[in-house]
């Protein structure tokens, strides 16, 4: 190919890459086409090439300009001005090759009228297709519609809440059937009237019932259409347009069956199951209340009362008997009590309280004392048996200056012990005296406990004299709290111990605490006494007496301290081996085989007493007070006590027992024992209790 045929060629395809470029910049100013650069290129390219064939065939076919002007409104060619500057440019592209002007004015007519039909093609299409989308979307719409206002009919008209729809001014537009049940009534009679004409009588002062402003919920007490009153649970809500509100909803629930469920609940918490008297913290609020209402003037009695036998009942006849005799009882102190201001309670298994607010007419309490026993004394029938209980009363009166509410029923609480520490059928009043003594003593027994747990009790000794002579020769161990303080009459350490249960772990720290003190008191009095007599002394509560492993622990004793087992002299209580109580016999029996000097203390001297003795083979016992407190030196010699306590004495020297005695006071006293054949003494006029260390100097 020479170089004058190939110029033409590099100028035709420089003159196309430039329309080309032209062509894009129109488009560029035109119309967003969101295609790359190079896509768009070829695409022209491929149009100008279809454009170029058209216009240079022999026969010119218009509907390829009219391809062309579609293909163009296909591609996404369409702005404003797109289709007028890309025919300017094809125009001049197509002139540019030589082509005539009417094919040119031919082919861009038919251009024109295939973009202006396939634009309008398109707009129909994307018109028809909004169409449709409207249309179903406002199908779907209805369908939504429709089951919504499905969904709220089938709420409204099968909800458990009653619901109210009402104008703005709280009348009922529409209400349905669960409002028409609460309130008693058809659904229709609540049309057109305000829910707030439902508010009982005493709820008038409260705000409306539904008003133009959401609130919150609220419990209130409504007259229903038949009279009678519920308690309802309201919730309102304000629909609004435009700001406005145009109606509201009310939504009722009926709280009917939760009040009386609370009801029950709330009388169950404050009353027996079983008799239906109010509990022991009903009664304690009752009364508190009733304390708080008296005038200083007035006066209220309290009784406290428990049913005699009853667990004998319970075990005889069964329970079901026993919960019947408890329903009896309730009703017979309702009517014993039927004419007082008087409040009656069970506030135990079988104990009762009753509240009386004194009036001029009430009885005097011995009298009321009575009432109460003469109804409960009245026998009830199981088969053909009659069976009646009687009860221990214990009653106090007095102000609510002198007692205060705890006070009261503290009070006749002590007065009931007291009774019942009589005997059945007993009633006492409450004694200050004597009740501020069982305080102290209580408070002295509860205080063991910590005191023994912070190592403030201590093993204290007492010297054990012989009275011919009243030289020491033993010594007895004793739980002992040095600080304190000792009141005339108050029991021991002990007996404090025993009424707690404390007593239970202090004897075999007793024990343990023997099996390292038996040498020094062998080595102090067996000069005294001879070697193989008892020098220490341990005497057992009733408690510590019937203990099972209590043989166990005195053999790890003895063996403890490498010495002979008669050396140690172990006391039982007397009362609490002749009653059998646990393994009491079984350890009298065990500790006198394996050689311990056995003793038996509270010992009174009857005839059984004396035969136990013999038949457990006991080497000593230590004689329980006979003289009741008094000196056996000031009484007269014949008198009848003294000749019988000689006489007990002297019998028991004759079996070869040795007879001890407690508490002896000075060394009159301890004559006078010794002149009656008593052997061993220990008290005040030996020594009080004692340390270790100091009971060793004053025995040396």
């Amino acid at each position: 190919m020479s170089a004058a045929s190939a110029e033409p060629g590099t100028d035709r395809a420089r003159n196309r890459e430039q329309r080309v470029r032209a062509w894009l910049r129109v488009i560029a100013r035109t119309v967003y086409v969101p295609r790359a650069a190079e896509e768009i290129s070829a695409f022209l390219n491929t149009q100008l090439d279809v454009l170029n064939a058209a216009i240079s065939a022999p026969e010119l076919d218009p509907d390829v300009g009219a391809a062309v002007g579609a293909a163009l409104v296909d591609f996404g060619l369409t702005g404003e001005d797109t289709l007028q500057h890309s025919v300017s440019l094809l125009v001049e592209e197509m002139l540019g090759v030589g082509a005539s002007g009417d094919r040119v004015a031919r082919l861009s007519a038919a251009l024109s009228c295939g973009y202006s039909d396939a634009l309008r093609r398109r707009t129909l299409a994307q018109q028809e297709t909004m169409k449709l989308a409207l249309l179903t979307a406002k199908q779907r719409a209805d369908r939504d519609r429709r089951a919504s206002e499905n969904r709220f009919r089938e709420v409204f008209d099968h909800a458990a809440i009653g619901i109210a729809i009402t104008d703005p001014d709280g009348r009922v537009v529409q209400a349905n059937p669960a409002l028409a049940e609460i309130m008693a009534c058809d659904a229709a009679e609540l049309t057109g009237r305000a829910l707030g004409d439902f508010i009982a009588a005493e709820e008038a002062d409260q705000p409306p019932l539904v008003g133009l402003l959401d609130r919150r919920p609220d419990r209130r007490l409504v007259e229903r259409a038949n009279g009678e009153t519920a308690w309802v649970y309201v919730a309102t809500s304000v629909v609004r347009e435009a700001g406005e509100p145009i109606y509201q909803v009310a939504m009722v629930q009926d709280l009917s069956e939760q009040e009386l469920l609370q009801g029950r609940l709330n009388h169950q918490l404050l009353h027996d199951s079983l008799t239906g008297l109010a509990n022991r913290v009903h009664f304690l609020s009752r009364l508190e209340t009733a304390h708080g209402q008296c005038s200083p003037a007035d006066t209220l009695t309290l009784l406290c009362l428990d049913l005699d036998a009853f667990g004998l009942l319970n075990r005889t006849h069964g329970h079901d008997v026993g919960d019947r005799m408890l329903r009896v009882a309730a009703e017979r102190l309702k009517r014993v009590f039927a004419d007082e201001d008087a409040v009656v309670a069970r506030v135990g298994g079988d104990e009762f309280a009753v509240l009386v607010r004194d009036q001029p007419e009430t009885p005097d309490l011995a009298a009321l004392a009575a009432a109460v026993q003469s109804e409960l004394g009245e026998p009830i029938y199981h088969g053909a048996a009659g069976i009646a209980v009687g009860a221990t009363i214990g009653v106090v009166r007095a102000g609510p200056g002198r007692l205060s509410s705890v006070e009261l029923f503290r009070a006749a609480e002590s007065a009931l012990r007291r009774a019942r520490a009589v005997g059945p059928r007993q009633w006492a009043e409450h004694d200050d005296r004597l009740d501020k003594r069982d305080r102290v003593v209580g408070q002295a027994a509860t205080a063991l406990p910590g005191a023994w747990e912070t190592g403030e009790l201590a093993v204290a000794y007492v010297p054990v004299a012989r009275l011919s002579d009243q030289r020491v020769i033993r010594a007895r161990a004793l739980p002992h709290a040095p600080g304190v303080r000792r009141m005339t009459g108050m029991p021991s350490v002990p007996e404090l111990a025993e009424m707690t249960g404390l007593s239970a772990a202090l004897g075999p720290w007793l024990l343990d605490d023997a099996g390292s003190r038996l040498p020094v008191w062998w080595r102090l009095f067996a000069p005294v006494v001879g070697a193989d007599r008892p020098v220490h002394r341990v005497l057992l509560t009733a408690l510590q007496s019937a203990d099972e492993d209590l043989a166990a622990r005195v053999n790890a004793t003895v063996a403890a301290s490498g010495l002979p087992p008669g050396l140690l002299e172990i006391g039982l209580d007397t009362a609490a081996v002749l009653g059998g109580r646990g393994d009491a016999q079984d350890n009298l029996r065990t500790l006198s085989d394996i050689g311990v000097a056995t003793a038996l203390h509270g010992f009174a001297g009857t005839p059984r007493e004396i035969a136990a003795v013999e038949r457990f083979g006991v080497r000593s016992v230590l004689l329980a007070d006979p003289f009741d407190g008094w000196r056996p030196d000031w009484l007269p010699a014949g008198s009848v006590p003294v000749a019988a306590v000689r006489d007990v004495v002297a019998r028991l020297a004759g079996m070869g027992v040795e007879v001890g005695v407690l508490g002896v006071r000075d060394a009159a006293e301890a004559r006078w024992w010794a002149d009656a054949g008593a052997a061993t003494g220990e008290g005040p006029a030996f020594g009080e209790p004692a340390g270790f260390d100091d009971v060793v100097a004053a025995a040396k």
